[in-house]
């Protein structure tokens, strides 16, 4: 079994298309920057490959993960663990796009089970051969600050808001509200809300310590 983690990034909003609200089973992707065409691309070679019985092949497609452990990445997502990962620690974190932008997240926990339960689901259950979007949590950098603020008071001085065009060009053309019934009847679901993001991050990170 080859399961290949693709990304919310396959789907974008086409200047010359209807306006994309929300993204569901049969949204058809529309990438919008390189590495959402070669996430599409990887997609449709693993569609390919199972068809031709190469391999037993499935796409999950990833939204944003935050928070994710580690340093920063150059990844134009970055900044969406950033502003929680390095606060909590200390450091100072830069949010580079407008407080509102909606972005659809999932923890790392809920990744690593979608991808696990892409693995071990049998043939009738997972059903098409095109990828599937895992479940997605909606929110406003705004928002996770909030829910930072409310965990680790304080911690919400230490980010600073410095808009970068280049930053706000890719993320705002990446979804932020999806329909998943699909992985819904699969048995996964998203956090309830960012507050319990946080918090599993934070006991995650006491645990380590431990």
């Amino acid at each position: 079994m080859v399961v290949f983690t693709s990304s919310l990034a396959v789907f974008g909003q086409d200047p010359a298309g209807p306006l994309l609200r929300t993204v569901g089973g049969d949204t058809l992707p529309r990438p919008q920057s390189s590495y959402g065409s070669q996430k599409f691309v990887g997609e449709m070679l693993v569609a390919e490959y199972s068809r031709r019985n190469y391999i037993r092949g499935r796409s999950v497609r990833l939204m944003t993960v935050s928070v994710r452990a580690g340093a920063p990445s150059a990844a134009a997502s970055s900044f969406l663990s950033g502003i929680i990962r390095e606060p909590f620690a200390g450091l100072r974190s830069v949010c580079p796009v407008p407080k509102e932008t909606p972005v659809a997240l999932s923890s790392p926990s809920n990744t690593i089970e979608g991808i696990l339960r892409a693995a071990v689901s049998d043939e009738t259950s997972w059903g098409s051969r095109t990828a599937m979007n895992l479940p997605a949590l909606t929110a406003t950098p705004r928002e996770m600050v909030e829910a930072l603020e409310e965990v680790a008071p304080g911690s919400a001085t230490l980010i600073d808001w410095e808009l970068d065009d280049e930053v706000i060009d890719i993320v705002t053309t990446w979804p932020a509200h999806f329909s998943t019934k699909r992985a819904e009847a699969l048995g996964l679901q998203t956090n309830a809300s960012f507050r319990e993001i946080v918090e599993d991050y934070v006991g995650s990170r006491k645990e380590a310590i431990a």
